[in-house]
């Protein structure tokens, strides 16, 4: 039987065993009529479940208007069985059973739902009820990310556009009436701000090679700026077998598109450049026999600290998204090269639309080769 009484500090505690011994308080305002009323709740939901028999009437309906706080603590407790949708109704505990269920994505998506799911819970609070979070909040949690939180236009673009996402799920489950991200406009991520594009040029690149620590270090950055591979998410899984000597292509494995049909991997031609580098660290005694990198570098290995030291060692300026403007950079390049849009985009793995918003540069020297190249003017002399 529960037992009801106050604790040191005042509060009002509810003690009673199921599978183990539980304590349960429930402050110390609460009328002592109130708190004896769940202790006796309590017992008869023990009762039941340990017997068989179905709930009383009278504590069915108590458990049904139950505030969404205690209900969980309850749940937790293996006191209130109903652990499906009313558990799972609030903010937390749904984003974390939705996430959980997502064994369909790769390991960094999850990461960026777990983010996303902080700001979320950050701004309206773990248990708040979904079904009560209304479009007006959604637009304030916007405009919270960029004030409070300092993100990027994009990054809150970003943020918005999985709270949707996670909302529409909520939708489908019959959690919620309204998805109040649904009618967000302006969620389309768009191309980096010209301060954060650089064009990493081929002498910086060299410079680059020359700082590097070692050849691991040198296969590293020439993976990223000659071949436009993905770091670390594509580099890491590289193999030693991936590699064609003979017809000079590698196989890049892509855990990025792979969600797409025919676009978990990719051909991409062995650059001159890249093969030199690769074949000297194949020579090298401390490379992977399996992995042409080492396997202390994995999905989440953080690789930007360890340029940014080479950038130091170079005397070079740190610039902006660091990998992914070498990546930028190649794509650049390679159009430039005369190479059409359609087959560096194939090389890369993206399309020509992702290419032409997010990767193709303008360079000093487009401006340079249209002042020397004067095309000649229609009627001209």
């Amino acid at each position: 039987m529960a037992s009801v009484n106050r604790d040191t500090k005042g509060r009002w505690r509810i003690q009673f065993k199921t599978n183990k011994r539980h304590t349960l308080r429930v402050g110390r305002e609460m009328p002592s009529k109130a708190a004896e009323e769940i202790g006796r709740h309590i017992d008869r939901l023990i009762e039941a479940r340990r017997h068989g028999m179905s709930v009383p009437a009278e504590t069915a309906k108590w458990v049904d208007r139950l505030p969404n706080e205690l209900r969980l603590q309850l749940v937790q407790m293996e006191v209130v069985q109903d652990t499906g949708d009313r558990a799972v109704s609030m903010l937390g505990p749904f984003l974390t059973d939705y996430i959980r269920s997502r064994t369909d994505i790769e390991n960094s998506t999850k990461c960026n739902y777990e983010t996303v799911k902080r700001w979320l819970i950050q701004f309206f609070g773990e248990q708040r009820e979904l079904d009560s979070i209304t479009p007006g909040e959604a637009d304030a949690f916007r405009v919270w990310l960029g004030e409070e939180g300092k993100q990027a236009a994009n990054t809150v673009k970003r943020v918005c556009s999985r709270a949707k996402q996670f909302f529409r799920a909520a939708l489908r489950r019959r959690l919620i009436r309204e998805n109040p991200f649904q009618d967000m406009k302006h969620l389309i991520v768009g191309a980096s701000p010209k301060e954060r594009v650089r064009f990493i040029t081929e002498e910086t690149a060299k410079r680059v090679l020359d700082a590097c620590p070692d050849r691991h270090w040198r296969v590293i950055f020439a993976l990223a700026r000659y071949a436009g591979m993905r770091v670390p998410s594509e580099v890491c899984v590289l193999r030693w077998r991936d590699i064609d000597w003979g017809d000079s292509r590698i196989l890049v494995h892509s855990g990025k598109t792979k969600g797409y049909e025919g676009r978990d991997t990719r051909w991409t031609p062995l650059f001159p450049e890249l093969r030199r580098e690769l074949e000297a660290w194949q020579r090298d005694p401390s490379a992977d026999r399996e992995f042409v990198l080492k396997p202390m570098v994995g999905p989440k290995t953080n690789l930007r600290t360890g340029l940014i030291k080479i950038l130091e060692r170079a005397g070079i300026k740190t610039w902006p998204k660091l990998f992914q403007n070498l990546r930028s950079s190649r794509a650049t390049e390679l159009r430039d090269q005369g190479f059409p849009g359609h087959v560096v985009a194939d090389w890369l793995g993206h399309t020509v639309k992702v290419a032409d918003k997010h990767y193709c540069q303008v360079t000093d020297d487009h401006f340079r080769r249209a002042v020397e190249t004067r095309p000649s003017m229609p009627g001209a002399m």
